[in-house]
């Protein structure tokens, strides 16, 4: 703690000690270190970097005679040094831990950071959604559509990421530290991704974070499978990717890419960087209807009702599988990344899904010709849409893999009066009610 803010000294309290109290500062540090092991290190040093800047900015005025202006002080120093709100309001709440610290060791009466309040900004949002438009851009710019991989970007982790991003809604560290065989297969379901910080390289932000995301069909389609079957099994699913000092794997790539977009894309919004593709996913789960819950468990969130706490640590994989199939982005045109040929769904988002069982989704949609005019149901799988006439099991349109349509032709046997009476109401109501799976 040696650099002083000799120009910001002059706000302190002119009946303040005179007196620079270093060691007070360092005893609270270690105290607080002290309080808790298992701080990953970017934590610890941001909270250090932090008291380390309050403290010159009083000139270590002892720890007993800080008060709540001294704290007002600093906040209005970090906001007149451009520093955002949000990031301000951060480290108030860093310093109101350490003082809380202070409290605890009877370093200080109270703690002058308490119920200290940021003045209410109204700001522009840090990140925003991608658009439509601006996804196919980038899809249709050198990397995806000439085959560049530059080495900045990671080589081939500049093509996946972005893909990743998109239809996972993972933050880029969860996804630049992936194992190969974090890529994992559920029986009767398909492949999904294995969130975790099982591997010692691995950091995630908070537990909630340790979670499993099915692979959307798109994913599939432009041949992801093929891309991690050719790499070693025990290694990273992207191993060309340089760690920064910090250790994070996806440091780097964040720069190349907020880069690229601007240089290459010609997406000058500063507010669209990589997290962008993390409010593009949740604002598509949300415009397809899938509930709070299931998409939470999907990118990381934490669950703010109690009743969430309870049960498995791991949110069932089904109606994640479930979600995936319903999830869609209007207007997103990657055809040329395929590397087969995908299904055509004739209902995309406008289904309505009331049961799921070994990664096939049922579900009603509303009629779109005579044909639909007929009770019939739909079953999604892995990107595939057929039809099922529910009253004689005749399939109408569509595929599916033989193995898949007996599951779904048992299903409608033992369903059939239920799904006859679904049927009618939706016709009526628009509504319809959840069915058992198959056990």
């Amino acid at each position: 703690m040696k650099n002083m803010d000799t120009g910001a000294c002059a706000v302190i309290d002119t009946m303040s000690a005179a007196v620079p109290d270093t060691d007070a500062y360092a005893s609270l540090f270690e105290l607080w270190q002290r309080s808790a092991t298992d701080r990953r290190a970017a934590t610890v040093a941001k909270y250090r970097k932090v008291l380390d800047a309050f403290a010159a900015f009083t000139c270590w005025m002892p720890l007993a005679e800080v008060r709540r202006r001294n704290l007002l002080a600093f906040r209005d120093h970090l906001l007149a040094a451009k520093q955002s709100p949000v990031t301000v309001r951060h480290k108030l709440g860093i310093l109101r831990t350490l003082f809380g610290t202070a409290v605890d060791h009877e370093l200080a009466a109270s703690n002058p950071a308490a119920e200290l309040r940021m003045h209410e900004t109204v700001c522009r949002k840090a990140r925003v959604a991608f658009s439509a438009d601006d996804l196919n851009r980038l899809f249709r710019a050198e990397i995806h559509a000439a085959g560049k991989r530059p080495k900045g970007g990671g080589r081939e982790a500049a093509f996946w990421l972005p893909l990743l991003a998109l239809f996972t809604g993972a933050r880029v560290e969860e996804l630049a530290q992936l194992l190969v065989s974090d890529l994992r297969h559920a029986e009767g379901l398909g492949y999904y991704l294995h969130i975790s910080d099982d591997a010692g390289h691995a950091q995630l932000k908070n537990p909630a974070s340790r979670r499993r995301i099915p692979l959307h069909a798109v994913l599939l389609d432009c041949g992801f499978l093929d891309y991690a079957a050719g790499l070693q099994r025990s290694g990273l699913l992207f191993p060309e990717l340089r760690p920064n000092p910090r250790g994070k794997l996806g440091g780097y790539f964040s720069s190349f890419f907020s880069g690229y977009l601007r240089r290459k894309v010609g997406i000058g919004d500063r507010r669209k960087v990589f997290h962008s593709f993390r409010h593009t996913f949740k604002d598509a789960c949300r415009a397809v209807g899938l509930e709070e819950e299931v998409h939470d468990a999907l990118t990381g969130h934490a669950a703010p009702r109690a009743s969430r706490r309870y049960g498995n640590e791991q949110y069932p994989l089904e109606p994640l599988f479930e979600a995936i199939a319903r999830f869609d982005i209007p207007g997103l045109d990657i055809g040329h990344l395929y590397t087969r040929v995908p299904a055509q769904p004739r209902y995309g988002a406008v289904l309505r899904p009331v049961s799921a069982y070994y990664g096939i989704v049922i579900a009603f949609a509303p009629p779109r010709s005579r044909q639909d005019t007929a009770p019939f149901v739909l079953a999604i799988w892995q990107g595939l849409e057929a039809g099922f006439d529910i009253v004689s099991n005749e399939l109408l349109f569509g595929e599916l893999p033989r193995h898949k349509r007996v599951l779904v032709d048992a299903w409608i046997e033992i369903h059939r009066e239920e799904l006859m009476a679904n049927w009618h109401l939706g016709q009526r109501t628009g509504e319809y009610f959840r069915l058992d799976p198959l056990r």
